[in-house]
């Protein structure tokens, strides 16, 4: 029985014992100074040494480890905070470039209406024809603001088609990319004429060039002012490539725009100079 409530207590009675045994030797100590008394402390001491140590190092590891789960936690809320600001300058500073990149847009645009001897009305682009490979736009212009059908529509870098639609507050671009689109064009270097005509890849084709034409690869195409609907001079783009082929009447030439048209935001709509309203120039395939 002694031995059951022994081994059920064996925690209790050990340190029972060992607080009974260090009340004997001091004791001891008080009641006389023998020889013995520093070898039973030194033992005392080799016994309880290494639970000591080992108090002392869970305490240290337990406050270490909470001191790191602290600052840890700390130092994922200053993660976050320091995220968020830097998302936050992110935002303003595309917002700066993008207000710099209007801005520059705008000034091309003004310094282009300043050149130009046209009266004409700035646009936003509101809208693309997904369907058709991008070949017609929809400008935040329209017949209040003085634009009307088969009127022309340029940027800073060139031509970029004519109004074929119009309501009160917007309209409807052709770009001269659409197959349907036929653009007279006049070649600086060679001065000769053809019919500019688009086509589904985006490039551009001239037709209709005399077949004893000296045409160059980079020459630079522009409008030839004939059939009304585009003013003479506007860039087109350069020549590409010439095809003569032999016994052919007509040579051709490929021809690479001067406009990004996948990356027009704002254009300009010539919407008078000073001459009599202008008629289509679309062609039948």
């Amino acid at each position: 029985m002694i031995l059951r409530l022994v081994a059920k207590y064996r925690r209790t009675v050990v340190l029972a014992s060992a607080v009974l045994f260090s009340f004997l030797l001091l004791t001891m100590e008080v009641r006389r100074e023998e020889t013995l008394t520093p070898f039973l402390k030194r033992l005392l001491l080799e016994s309880v040494s290494p639970f000591l140590k080992a108090t002392a190092y869970l305490k240290r590891s337990a406050g270490e480890i909470w001191d790191s789960h602290v600052d840890l936690r700390f130092v994922r809320q200053e993660n976050v905070r320091l995220q968020g600001e830097v998302e936050a300058l992110r935002a303003r500073l595309g917002a700066v470039e993008e207000g710099q990149r209007e801005n520059q847009r705008l000034k091309n645009l003004l310094g282009l209406r300043e050149r130009e001897p046209f009266h004409v009305v700035a646009a936003g682009i509101v809208g693309r024809d997904a369907t058709n490979w991008f070949h017609t736009l929809l400008i935040d212009r329209g017949l209040r603001d003085g634009v009307e059908r088969h009127t022309a529509v340029i940027t800073s870098a060139g031509l970029v088609g004519q109004v074929v639609e119009a309501s009160a507050s917007s309209a409807r671009v052709q770009l001269v990319t659409d197959p349907v689109s036929s653009v007279g064009v006049l070649l600086q270097g060679s001065r000769v004429t053809g019919l500019l005509v688009g086509g589904q890849s985006g490039r551009l084709r001239i037709r209709y060039l005399p077949v004893r034409a000296e045409v160059q690869s980079g020459e630079v195409v522009i409008t030839s002012g004939l059939g009304g609907v585009y003013p003479k001079g506007i860039l087109v783009g350069k020549v590409l490539a010439v095809d003569g082929r032999r016994g052919a009447l007509f040579q051709e030439a490929t021809v690479e725009p001067s406009v990004e048209f996948s990356q027009l935001e704002e254009v300009l709509v010539i919407t008078g100079q000073g001459s009599r309203p202008v008629r289509s120039q679309r062609r039948e395939e």
